[in-house]
């Protein structure tokens, strides 16, 4: 018998899934891959954005940093149109760090920076809108260097006035504001140094090294603020070519000095000259001392000069008084030869020409004398107590201060130009130098005005009771024998110091 076979149920069909769906889910999966992509572009990019702010972003007070600067600059001057750099230096910032501490130092940093930002009319982070520098090539910026050192970049449009306004109002600002740290109340100063394209400078590396080394002029003369100036930029390289030939000038015969006369108030006698010194060179022409003296500053040659015109000027002073024209001889000597070396230089002049120490007016910077402090006093006083007359030259022009007259041993006040130029045009200008008169009387110095250029300047300066004149109006400074000819054709009373001599000049 045979058994029936078992056999099992066949398997159920697959159904078959619709294109359709298919290609929903692909471009689900494919939307999401995009969106992923899209978020973590974005993220990188903002991680980027921060790296690149973070790297342009000073993270003590969060102005812009250097290379923030550079960027800033580099913008403004692919914009078209001039740039205009300040760079700010803190005077005696080392005393707050060693003194109060590192902590109170960059306290004191953060509030310098808010006053910068204020000053310039920017929000905290030293750039308009909170943007970095350079987003915007038209806006201003505020910078901070490292250290005490900050940077501004002056909003267009730029002038080299304008920016020369702006520090002067920005370390007013300073100078002025509330800075307290550590519970210390603290006067802050700086020196500030500026620069403006393309004439100081086509780069942004240019115009931030020209600045620095107008700010370092500022810092050394106390001047506040100082427009950069090829002519004294000892790195600059026709300066380095021209420092070359200053020694060999010297040797060579090329320098020269010329005579400007100084006359009683109501012009009618010869008081002295002033020796100012000239470079004849050979292929720039006829120089005058600014153009080579900072340079010879910078180096020993300004003694040997210092010692070059004293002793010309007195030998050719010793010449008038043979012939009968007796009259005091004024020098001007450099802050940096303002030293204890002077007063030997000085007494051999007077050895060697035989020339009389009350005849002789040197004639000093108020900034050389502000600048030195103690050493120039003490210089000061050892000529006087030879017998040598001291002239403050270009008084108010620097940091003027009363206190630095306070027993100082000088014989004169000698105004500076810039209040005489204007004089009769200008109240403010009568007033100040109608104070600086009576200010010099009262303590027993003669007043003398330099820059008399017309009738109306000298008739007011003899009605303010001003000593002496001296300017264009009466002469131009002169050569030797040109000097001599202006005497005789002007035919002035000749006075030495103190008396008057015969004016027989030959």
């Amino acid at each position: 018998m045979h058994s029936a076979a078992t056999t099992g149920a066949a398997p159920a069909p697959v159904a078959a899934v619709p294109a359709a769906l298919l290609l929903v889910v692909l471009v689900v999966v494919v939307l999401a891959l995009a969106a992923f992509g899209a978020a973590a572009l974005r993220a990188s990019r903002r991680r980027a954005r921060e790296r690149h702010g973070a790297a342009r972003t000073d993270a003590l007070t969060g102005l812009g940093n250097r290379l923030a600067l550079a960027e800033a600059v580099t913008a403004r001057l692919a914009a078209g149109g001039p740039v205009g750099l300040l760079l700010l230096d803190l005077d005696g910032f080392k005393e707050v760090n060693d003194t109060l501490g590192h902590a109170a130092g960059d306290e004191l940093l953060v509030q310098v920076a808010a006053s910068l930002c204020a000053g310039t009319g920017l929000p905290a982070g030293g750039t308009s809108g909170g943007g970095t520098p350079g987003d915007d090539p038209a806006a201003g910026a505020v910078t901070r260097l490292g250290g005490d050192e900050f940077a501004v970049l002056a909003a267009a449009p730029v002038t080299a006035a304008a920016v020369e306004v702006l520090a002067k109002r920005l370390l007013a600002a300073l100078s002025m504001g509330d800075f307290s740290v550590a519970g210390v109340q603290l006067d802050v100063q700086g020196s500030m140094g500026t620069a403006c394209s393309p004439a100081d400078g086509t780069t942004a590396g240019e115009l931030l090294q020209h600045a620095d080394v107008a700010m370092y002029a500022a810092k050394r003369g106390q001047l506040g603020v100082v427009r950069y100036d090829a002519a004294v930029d000892p790195h600059h390289g026709g300066n380095l070519q021209l420092l070359g030939q200053l020694r060999t000038g010297l040797s060579d015969g090329e320098f020269l000095l010329h005579y400007q006369p100084k006359v009683s108030r109501d012009g009618g006698a010869l008081l002295g000259f002033e020796a100012l010194l000239r470079w004849q060179h050979p292929v720039r022409g006829l120089l005058a001392p600014g153009e080579f003296l900072p340079m010879a500053e910078r180096t020993n040659l300004i003694h040997t000069l210092t010692r070059w015109v004293l002793m010309t000027a007195l030998q050719q002073a010793s010449r008038w008084r043979a012939a009968g024209l007796a009259v005091s001889m004024s020098v001007n000597v450099s802050a940096v030869s303002l030293e204890p070396g002077l007063l030997g230089i000085v007494e051999e002049a007077l050895a060697l020409t035989r020339w009389s120490a009350a005849d002789l007016v040197l004639e000093v910077t108020e900034t050389a004398i502000i600048a030195d402090g103690p050493g120039a006093r003490t210089t000061i006083d050892a000529l006087r107590a030879r017998g040598v007359r001291v002239s403050i030259d270009d008084f108010g022009a620097g940091s003027t201060s009363l206190a630095h007259l306070r027993g100082l041993a000088v014989h004169e006040l000698k105004i500076d130009r810039q209040f005489i130029t204007d004089l009769t045009d200008s109240p403010d200008d009568d007033v100040i130098v109608s104070a600086v008169i009576e200010l010099g009387h009262r303590l027993g110095l003669v007043v003398v005005a330099e820059g008399v250029e017309t009738a109306a300047t000298a008739g007011r300066l003899a009605a303010l009771g001003c000593d002496e004149l001296q300017g264009y109006y009466f002469a131009r400074p002169l050569p030797p024998a040109e000097a001599l000819a202006w005497v005789r054709a002007e035919g002035l009373v000749v006075a030495s110091t103190g008396a008057v001599a015969p004016a027989v000049v030959d």
